[in-house]
């Protein structure tokens, strides 16, 4: 397991040396990526050093967002890989240390519960029910297996992602840590590397899971078939490259359409078809079925109403 992802680039770079350690530990850590817990995603983790010895730098850790922290209606998910680093800073009054992480990965799907159905756990059997099934404390260990199986059932959810280089995986991190920050702008380039393939990779699972993997439009769930669509362009906009209010989940023939400008979305989110014909019969055929429609808006999540306004004076055809 571990040497065919090893295979399959950059997925694994980072951890070979501590995946041929026979010391090291493997585990799944809950983060709330929370300022009251001094959590920051993929950057510091904050835990009790008096209860929780297990733990030390060099072990390889899998992210873990609990049911209660969790944005997708208690419902926990799993969303990045990284190495415990070093204690920064210890509080002898809590009993907490803060410590480093270091080499993050961002998974390139959330893995949720129905991804993980089919998962073969090895350090521990999986009865059919989740409850109690990860420790208490936020601190599960895991088996070297289960990390490897993991990282590669993340990467299976999405066949056609193109292989980024550990350049690019950094930034990927970095648009994370960003976009948690609403701060939205990314050039062309960052370091002589460019970003597009890195801002894709962050962009398309965040608009897709905040759609819970379903077109807002059809409530198509077939993965294959979705796309994470920009409502202003890629090109037109630099300061909201990273805002994922900029997206919307839809599959793959109102996707093109949408980007072509054959219809457009009301403030409200209803469809207005444009007079401009498409050239595919196929495609007039689907418009003109769902021309009434109105695709589910999230309150929290919604299409911002200037993009939608960007896209109704500049992409739809008129």
């Amino acid at each position: 397991m571990v040497n065919n992802i090893s295979k399959r680039g950059s997925i694994m770079y980072q951890y070979n040396q501590q995946l041929s350690n026979p010391n090291t530990n493997y585990f799944i850590i809950d983060s709330s990526s929370s300022l009251t817990h001094n959590d920051v995603d993929f950057k510091f983790y904050s835990y009790q050093n008096k209860s929780n010895k297990q733990l030390h730098a060099g072990d390889l850790i899998i992210y873990r967002r609990s049911g209660s922290a969790s944005e997708w209606g208690n419902e926990f998910y799993l969303y990045g890989a990284a190495e415990f680093g070093e204690v920064v800073r210890e509080d002898p009054e809590t009993g907490s240390n803060l410590v480093q992480i270091k080499h993050p990965y961002l998974f390139s799907h959330h893995l949720m519960k129905q991804n993980l159905r089919t998962f073969d756990w090895k350090f521990r059997t999986f009865k059919g029910k989740w409850s109690n099934f990860f420790n208490m404390n936020g601190i599960t260990q895991i088996s070297k297996e289960d990390f490897a199986g993991l990282l590669e059932r993340q990467k299976d959810q999405v066949p056609e992602e193109p292989e980024l280089s550990p350049e690019e995986e950094a930034i990927a991190v970095k648009c994370y840590q960003a976009e948690k920050m609403e701060s939205y702008y990314i050039n062309d380039e960052a370091k002589g590397v460019k970003t597009y393939n890195a801002v894709q990779k962050f962009f398309n699972d965040k608009v897709k899971f905040n759609y819970h993997y379903k077109s807002a439009l059809t409530g198509e769930t077939n993965e294959a078939d979705l796309v994470a669509v920009r409502i202003v362009p890629w090109v037109d906009n630099l300061d909201i490259r990273l805002d994922p209010h900029n997206g919307i989940c839809l599959t793959k023939i109102f996707a093109d359409a949408f980007t072509q400008g054959y219809f457009t979305f009301s403030d409200q989110g209803h469809i207005i078809l444009s007079d401009v014909a498409s050239t595919d019969p196929e495609t007039n055929k689907t418009l003109n079925k769902y021309k009434n429609r109105k695709i589910y808006m999230n309150k929290e999540f919604s299409p911002n109403r200037k993009y939608l306004q960007y896209h109704r004076e500049h992409v739809f055809l008129h």
